[in-house]
């Protein structure tokens, strides 16, 4: 958050009263400002989270990540907090953690069968745009011997349950398997 500089009252309470001290300070006051403005850009583009275009740029450059036309700043900043994040888990647990991370909470399911050396994960429709992201992130982080089986996380018949048959008629099975469908009451 970038905050208000205002140089008069750095001034002690007895030179406040001079007018000629507050002219001076008045042309100051944009340079100033200025000054604090990207004081402020500079320090918040040192975090991933808080970085602008500029910041989300140079993260891309360090990372050797090449952003996708329709990407959104936000796209971008998790694709960078995806690789930034990137150490290999010893436990499952810590990879709940960066899937939950990348995912959200509630984003993904993660089941590991050791016995098959296998991972499943399933992505929810929200999180569809990063999933390329997260396939990108278990393959780099899952060791070679395990094999990942992920795959988006599809409506299931307790989210369709409550449409009638018309209202799914407006939708291509296509839709109805891979979109997020908000539910309208029309008796309301």
């Amino acid at each position: 958050m970038i905050r208000e500089v205002d140089l008069v009252s750095y001034l002690p309470e007895f030179l406040r009263e001079y007018i000629e001290l507050k002219k001076i300070l008045d042309v100051q006051q944009p340079e100033v400002q200025l000054l604090e403005d990207l004081t402020e850009k500079l320090k918040d583009n040192q975090f991933i989270l808080f970085a602008d275009t500029q910041g989300i740029e140079k993260f891309e450059q360090m990372l050797k990540i090449q952003a996708l036309d329709d990407d959104t700043l936000e796209n971008r900043r998790f694709r960078i907090m995806s690789r930034w994040n990137n150490k290999i888990p010893y436990t499952v647990q810590i990879l709940r953690n960066k899937l939950e991370t990348l995912c959200g909470k509630d984003g993904y399911s993660l089941k590991v069968i050791h016995g098959e050396y296998r991972i499943i994960v399933r992505v929810n429709l929200i999180n569809k745009k990063n999933f390329s992201m997260v396939k990108e992130m278990l393959e780099e982080v899952i060791p070679a011997n395990m094999e990942i089986d992920l795959s988006l996380l599809y409506n299931q018949h307790e989210t369709l349950a409550k449409f009638t048959h018309k209202e799914l008629a407006k939708y291509t099975h296509r839709q109805i398997r891979e979109e997020v469908l908000s539910y309208v009451n029309e008796n309301e």
